[in-house]
């Protein structure tokens, strides 16, 4: 009778600890917890993922590139999930042959990838948000777009085309340094119902060409669309942009399906939910017709 339950004990404890090898090794590291969509993204990914999540945070810490490496090296996870740029670039310098899911990257195009890098864009599809735009403000059929060839060269060539089956005309002013955005918005406005900002390093690389950039605007009674919350502070008028618990969520099903050996078509994928702000204040300050009944499907009215 003991030989069986020592037998009995000694399988459940194999089994145990086969099983504990098998189960893959998940660790996010946070570009910096302390910023809310950060924090956000990573906890709906923890509770999404299938699997225990170590964690790193590079926030407020003199992270010497050595130690760093020792902890990649000591944990070697089978994936790592990047929450920011910051994340991304240290797990892909040293341990770029692992797999790895990204987020909350802009323009992520410009970033060094691999046949494992896997990621949730920080844009919403362009076609979906001229769609918002045009739902919420009929009038708009001329919308400007300032642009780097470097980073959106063919972005706005889609885009343009896109707009054009809606019935939109996007007029864009390509822009090949920061300097030179406020003057090109300039010759663009009297072109144009509405400037669309997009995520573009070159447009806005620092804070006076961005207060530059409304204050042109705001003058001339032009409304903004922008990407990020932020831009409400500013003054824009429809803000489209992403909904930060889905994209961690969606991180974690990439992960599941990475992990699972499953191949997937899209491997950066484009966000499956949004967020809608609108500045109402800014809105009527403008005269600005706009559709009444679309207030149902906007998450956050300022007024």
């Amino acid at each position: 009778m003991k030989i069986l339950k020592w037998t009995c004990l000694l399988s459940f404890l194999l089994t145990a600890t086969l099983l504990a090898e098998e189960r893959p090794k998940i660790m996010v590291i946070n570009s910096n917890a302390s910023v809310e969509r950060y924090s956000v993204a990573q906890e709906e990914f923890k509770k999404a993922c299938e699997h225990p999540v170590l964690e790193v945070n590079l926030e407020g810490k003199e992270w010497k590139l050595r130690d760093i490496e020792d902890r990649l090296y000591d944990e070697y996870p089978d994936l790592i999930y990047c929450i920011g740029s910051k994340a991304y670039l240290v797990a892909n310098k040293f341990v770029s042959e692992r797999h790895i899911v990204f987020s909350s990257i802009l323009n992520w195009q410009r970033l060094p990838v691999t046949k494992k890098t896997y990621g949730v864009a920080n844009e919403l599809p362009s076609e979906m948000q001229i769609m918002l735009f045009r739902h919420i403000f009929p009038g708009v059929e001329k919308i400007g777009v300032l642009y780097s060839n470097r980073y959106n060269k063919q972005w706005f060539r889609k885009t343009q085309e896109e707009a054009k089956e809606m019935g939109v005309e996007i007029i864009g002013q390509a822009v090949s340094s920061s300097k030179d955005t406020v003057p090109a918005l300039e010759e663009l406005l009297p072109k144009i119902d509405a400037l669309w900002l997009i995520s573009d390093p070159v447009i806005m690389s620092d804070k006076k060409t961005l207060l530059e950039v409304f204050k042109a605007c705001d003058e001339n009674k032009t409304p903004v669309f922008a990407y990020h919350e932020a831009f409400a502070n500013y003054g824009a008028a429809l803000i489209v942009s992403v909904d930060i618990p889905t994209i961690g969520r969606q991180a974690a099903g990439m992960a599941t399906e990475v992990l699972s050996g499953e191949e997937m078509e899209d491997k950066v994928q484009f966000p499956a939910g949004s967020y809608m702000v609108m500045n109402l204040k800014k809105v009527k300050q403008y005269a600005l017709d706009y559709n009444k009944n679309a207030l149902a499907s906007v998450n956050r009215i300022i007024e």
